[in-house]
């Protein structure tokens, strides 16, 4: 093959990916929307979606009903239901593996209990779960594997540690790959919350946003002039905000997450009142009766999320901080300490339009937002074995 025509066939494909991303990102578009959107011409842009029409990544979803003389165009929408997708969660004492359509909707879903479980026997589990699913889905049905886990993800798919899991580097990814003879990508389960917050569900408030995960431990993740920044890793948990304060499971101590913790609160509260029994739970219950020591615990666990906070306010500048409330979400009144002590350690500029959510992501809503993911690492030009040619 010329180089000519090597070149011409990459144009093409890179031309059909650009394409089909944006109908993703935007469902029931007409083609002179797309055409005007991707700067392409009107004439490649019908051979384009004839292409992705006949293998079916796209399907026609009706006219469109647009104030204006001529004919209307036909909206084209992404095919959700052409191929399949696997999505797996690691969480304390359970992994859960969704089967999905290309948008996340899950069609079968196995549990796996995972109590103290090793990294080995883990991989092993999820070997023999995964291959009867594909046995009984059919490999050619399945595009690929994504792994939502919580803890500190490099190069694209490298595990390197999860402190609510107490895992320490462990090759996951090469090991399912050669098993199922599936791609595998793995993403920090904060990443993927926001992906669905910010991209899925469009919750678009400005240019500049972050969301806070405060679901085992504490994980950001920045959504910035339309993308999400995969640039930052988002282990705001692991910045140290007490010299010598609680251990870390990292070999750290005083980071964000040994700090303010439901585990610390329930040992704060044991400490101040003696009652060993006391767990996070009892706490919630004493705070919202306004005993004294749960208060006490409470507020210097917050004053911390509230260090933590400022330092990602003054360091990215955001408009919104989406706080996932998680393990937390029964105690709402931390956000509201924390965002007080947060507010007398920010420079006061960088609060003019700043403002706090707190939203609850569920694992339906995770699903989505790693199937979408998933999807824009399996569209993606650099990704060598791609369905689009």
């Amino acid at each position: 093959m010329n180089s000519a025509v090597g070149n011409s066939q990459l144009i093409q494909k890179m031309n059909r990916l650009k394409v089909l991303n944006y109908i993703r990102r935007n469902p029931d578009t007409a083609r002179p929307m797309i055409a005007r959107e991707t700067g392409l011409a009107l004439s490649s842009i019908t051979n384009i979606t004839s292409y992705l029409l006949g293998i079916g990544l796209l399907t026609e979803s009706g006219m469109e009903k647009a104030d204006r003389v001529g004919r209307k165009g036909t909206l084209l929408r992404f095919c959700k239901n052409a191929y399949s997708l696997v999505c797996i969660s690691f969480d304390p004492g359970h992994i859960t593996i969704a089967y999905t359509n290309l948008e996340g909707n899950i069609e079968e879903k196995i549990n796996i209990n995972s109590d103290n479980i090793q990294p080995r026997d883990a991989a092993e589990l999820l070997i023999e779960k995964l291959l009867s699913l594909i046995s009984r889905k059919g490999r050619g049905k399945i595009l690929g594997i994504g792994i939502a886990i919580s803890g500190l993800v490099l190069d694209g798919s490298r595990f390197v540690a999860s402190t609510s899991l107490k895992w320490k580097e462990f090759d996951l990814k090469a090991i399912l790959e050669k098993e199922t003879g599936l791609p595998v990508f793995i993403e920090n389960a904060s990443l993927l919350k926001a992906v669905w917050y910010f991209c899925c569900d469009r919750q678009i408030y400005g240019s500049n946003m972050v969301l806070v995960d405060m679901m085992n431990g504490i994980g950001s993740c920045q959504y910035y002039n339309g993308e999400i920044n995969r640039a930052m890793l988002g282990e705001i948990g692991h910045t140290t905000v007490e010299n010598n304060g609680e251990p870390c499971f990292c070999g750290n101590r005083g980071c964000l997450e040994a700090m303010c913790s439901p585990q610390r609160i329930a040992k704060l509260y044991q400490g101040y009142t003696g009652n060993e029994n006391a767990d996070f739970d009892y706490v919630i219950e004493q705070f919202g009766k306004n005993e004294e020591a749960a208060k006490r615990a409470v507020e210097e666990c917050a004053q911390y999320l509230g260090i933590g906070l400022a330092n990602l306010v003054n360091i990215c500048k955001p408009s919104v901080a989406a706080i996932n409330m998680g393990s937390f979400e029964h105690l709402p009144e931390i956000i509201d300490i924390a965002e007080a002590e947060m507010r007398k350690r920010v420079y006061t500029a960088l609060l003019e339009d700043f403002r706090i959510e707190k939203i609850s992501v569920t694992y339906e809503q995770s699903v989505r937002g790693a199937a979408f993911s998933l999807c824009d690492r399996l569209f993606d030009i650099s990704y060598p074995y791609n369905i689009v040619e």
